[in-house]
């Protein structure tokens, strides 16, 4: 895996951490535990209910296009703990359950400096171990992750790459 510390700079000095001013990062219940441990107080989570689901995503910064989370210097100041949706950046994903150990998988991509300093292809590997690790022990938390995307806009202004069908071996 790329250097994180590379990577956040190629986001802050590169291109000036556009994605952290643009739509605000879906979260899993998973993400919203990891970083409650090291936020002091619930300003930084914006809930979206409609009849059928509650989801949550990150709030943007004193009524500013900027993630709650963007610091000075385009810096993210919870890099080490930031939410899934930001972790799989620049790729997303609509996933689908073929059957119980197979998933079809269609990737979606941000081109941004990431893509061009660290390759596609390479951040593409990285993106699918994670999914695969979620998608042995934790299915339900990448099917949250998607809800929350589409429900807070996050697929719009994407590019479809790919799809395939990925096929896990869950530990029982």
């Amino acid at each position: 895996m790329a250097k994180e510390s590379q990577r956040l700079l190629i986001c802050a000095e590169r291109c000036g951490s556009k994605c952290c001013k643009s739509t605000p990062p879906a979260l899993t219940s998973e993400d919203i535990i990891r970083i409650n441990k090291h936020v002091s107080n619930d300003k930084w989570i914006r809930k979206i209910e409609e009849s059928d689901k509650i989801v949550h995503i990150v709030e943007k910064k004193n009524k500013t296009s900027d993630c709650y989370f963007l610091a000075e210097r385009n810096l993210c100041s919870i890099y080490d703990n930031r939410p899934l949706d930001c972790i799989l950046f620049p790729f997303f994903l609509k996933i689908k359950e073929n059957t119980e150990d197979s998933y079809e998988i269609k990737w979606l991509v941000w081109y941004c400096p990431l893509t061009q300093e660290i390759g596609l292809e390479t951040l593409l590997n990285e993106a699918r171990k994670i999914i695969e690790i979620y998608l042995e022990k934790e299915p339900q938390i990448v099917f949250e992750y998607q809800t929350a995307m589409y429900k807070s806009g996050g697929y719009k202004k994407k590019h479809f790459m790919r799809e395939e069908i990925i096929t896990i071996n869950k530990c029982e």
